[in-house]
């Protein structure tokens, strides 16, 4: 099987692809990006290769190194926990909820920006503009930069379809980020930048290239991601008003929705792995140093532990799903992430009245195969 670098971005619907890998199967092979890598789709064999740090290790990602610099995600054992330990305050809850009340005005000013218009796009006008405002605002970073960093992110992790393009955004984010990082130096702050200059890993400081790779993985990671969940919550629940209004009539269904939409589509369908030793999965055998890729989006629809796992189901309590990767790699912003969709679909619920799909605007879709969202989420609502 060979995976086109375009479809990681425009593929349709992958799900009737993995639940056929599932049966037929569940560990097979494919080439991307001229390498051979094994896909694990079922849930029980995901779970276990994130869980194994030792056996699956994260030097799979060394392909993002390239574009990102040396990170977290490529990192195992002490050196990984020592830099994780570095920004995991900035992300833990005692810091996050004294950022709540400037997170919710951040997206109440987005949607106080659109209330009188009628309608809007909510992927253009919130989902892509509000986790951007604040993760630079953990950074520390100026808002004025917001639109310009935002493109060199997404050109950034769009390396697998224009390798020159997200090198050329590297570059770019580093002469951005170096005279913060010497500014910081002298002057540090409260922000996640003074952290990351003022800190120490096994008692050395971090270089600013270091710092600068670490930031250029944040951005993303902080920002796209979560863009990308909000985009599908609104479409899950504007594609059946009938759940829109229970939401909205029920705000303690609010934290379900978010989970519920983390499983159906995760934002991050597959995660890369490399093994350190010859292992089987499934009574395959994977030979050592081999790339295993494990897919989040095919594990959150195994209909061995879900069930009726297609469908977008309200009453579902399902916590245990993988969207935040599982073991010692768990999303580092996964609170992060929950608030931000919370405080987002709370002020447009409340901010956009009946609201609905735009009947005048071409009908949304989510698609992708690495990374999964509506590119538009036209709305019209009562001004």
């Amino acid at each position: 099987m060979v995976f086109d670098p375009q479809g990681m971005f425009d593929f349709p619907d992958p799900y009737p692809l993995f639940a056929e890998l599932r049966r037929t199967n569940p560990v097979t092979s494919f080439q991307f990006l001229n390498r051979m890598s094994y896909v694990v789709t079922r849930y029980d064999d995901v779970r276990a290769v994130l869980q194994d740090g030792e056996t699956y290790s994260s030097r799979a990602n060394a392909e993002v190194g390239r574009y990102m610099g040396r990170t977290v995600i490529e990192m195992d054992g002490g050196e990984h926990g020592r830099m994780r330990a570095l920004v995991q305050g900035a992300f833990g809850g005692r810091t996050l909820e004294a950022l709540t009340p400037a997170i919710d005005g951040l997206a109440h000013e987005l949607v106080d920006r659109l209330a009188g218009d009628g309608r809007a796009d909510l992927v253009a006008q919130f989902t892509l503009l509000f986790p951007l405002d604040v993760i630079a605002r953990i950074l520390g970073l100026p808002r004025s930069d917001h639109a310009q960093f935002q493109r060199w992110s997404l050109d950034l992790i769009a390396f697998s379809k224009d390798p020159a393009g997200a090198r050329g955004a590297a570059e770019r984010l580093r002469e951005y980020f170096l005279p913060l990082i010497a500014l910081r130096r002298r002057e540090p702050r409260a922000d996640v930048i003074s952290r990351l200059v003022t800190g120490t890993v096994g008692g050395v400081g971090l270089t600013d290239d270091e710092v600068v790779s670490f930031l250029r993985l944040l951005l993303p990671a902080g920002a796209e991601t979560t863009s990308r969940l909000l985009g599908s919550m609104l479409y899950a629940l504007l594609v059946d008003r009938e759940r829109l209004g229970r939401v909205d009539a029920d705000r303690t269904l609010v934290p379900w929705v978010i989970e519920e939409t983390l499983r159906w589509e995760t934002p991050v369908v597959f995660v890369a792995r490399q093994t350190t030793r010859p292992v089987e999965i499934a009574g395959v055998a994977i030979p050592s140093d081999m790339m295993v890729s494990t897919i989040i989006g095919s594990a959150n629809r195994d209909e061995t532990h879900f069930d009726d796992p297609d469908r977008f189901d309200l009453d579902r309590r399902a916590e245990d799903h993988l969207s935040f990767a599982f073991g010692r790699h768990f999303c580092l912003g996964y609170q992060l992430a929950k608030l931000e969709a919370r405080i987002g679909l709370t002020a447009i619920l409340d901010g956009l009245r009946n609201l609905r799909f735009d009947p005048g605007a071409p009908v949304p879709a989510i698609t992708g195969l690495a990374f999964r969202s509506p590119r538009s989420v036209p709305v019209r609502f009562d001004a």
